[in-house]
C-alpha cells in the first residue's frame, strides 16, 4: 500500500468514527476508532473545521465582543468618572462579553457548522498529520512517518498559529521525528495531570509499534 492511500485509509476511518462518536471525544483526546486506527486530537485547541455557514453565523459575534469591551475602556480612557452610572455601564458590558462567550462556545460545539477534521492517526502503517497550513505555518501539516522510520519521540512545545486566538504562542507537543526529515506534531492544551495522561497513552501505542 502506498504512502498515500495508507494515510488517507486511515483518515477516512478515524473521522467516520469520530462524526459518530462525538460524546467521547469530549472525554479524551486519544480515540480508539478500530481497525488498529487511533485518532490523536488536538484537544483544548481551536483547531475546527470552519464550514461556510458556521463561518457566517459566528462572524458578527467578536466584532460585537470588540464593541462591548471598547465601550467602557474608551470611555474611562476619556471624560467617564468613577460613579454608579459608569460602573453599572462597565459591569453591564462585562454580562454581555460572558454572554456572547458563551453564545460562541456553544456554537463552536455544533458538529454541523464546525466539525472535527484536524487530528494525527497512528494506525497500522505508521502516523500521520492531518492540519492545515494554517495550524502549522512553519512545517508540513500533511507530514507522515513509517514505522520503521521513527527517530525519537519528545514532549516539548511549538508554535500553533490558532493558539494565538487563546493568548499563546506555543502550545505543549508531543514531536515524533523520522530519520528521513519529517515530523509529525500531536499538540493539546490541557491541564498538566489530564496532558500527562494523554501523552502517556499516545506514547504507549507508539512505543508498541516500534
Amino acid at each position: 500500500m502506498s504512502n498515500e492511500n495508507w494515510t488517507s485509509k486511515s483518515y477516512n476511518i478515524a473521522d467516520a468514527y469520530i462524526s459518530e462518536h462525538e460524546e467521547e471525544t469530549k472525554t479524551r483526546a486519544v480515540i480508539d476508532c478500530g481497525k488498529g486506527i487511533h485518532a490523536l486530537l488536538p484537544k483544548g485547541l481551536p483547531a475546527l473545521k470552519i464550514r461556510f455557514h458556521g463561518l457566517f453565523m459566528i462572524a458578527p459575534l467578536p466584532l460585537l465582543m470588540a464593541c462591548v469591551v471598547f465601550l467602557p475602556l474608551s470611555g474611562f480612557l476619556g471624560e467617564w468618572e468613577i460613579n454608579g452610572t459608569t460602573l453599572g455601564i462597565s459591569l453591564l458590558c462585562l454580562l454581555m462579553l460572558a454572554g456572547l462567550m458563551r453564545v460562541i462556545l456553544f456554537m463552536l460545539n455544533n458538529r454541523d457548522m464546525f466539525p472535527r477534521k484536524y487530528f494525527v492517526t497512528l494506525g497500522p502503517e505508521g502516523l500521520a498529520m492531518h492540519f492545515s497550513r494554517i495550524h502549522f505555518p512553519a512545517a508540513d501539516p500533511n507530514a507522515f512517518i513509517a514505522w520503521k522510520d521513527i527517530e525519537t519521540v519528545q514532549r516539548t512545545s511549538t508554535f500553533f498559529l490558532p493558539a494565538l486566538l487563546l493568548g499563546r504562542t506555543s502550545v505543549p507537543v508531543l514531536k515524533i521525528v523520522s530519520r528521513h526529515g519529517p515530523v509529525v506534531f500531536i499538540p493539546m492544551l490541557l491541564p498538566t495531570s489530564t496532558l500527562e495522561k494523554e501523552f502517556d497513552q499516545a506514547e504507549t501505542l507508539i512505543q508498541a509499534n516500534l
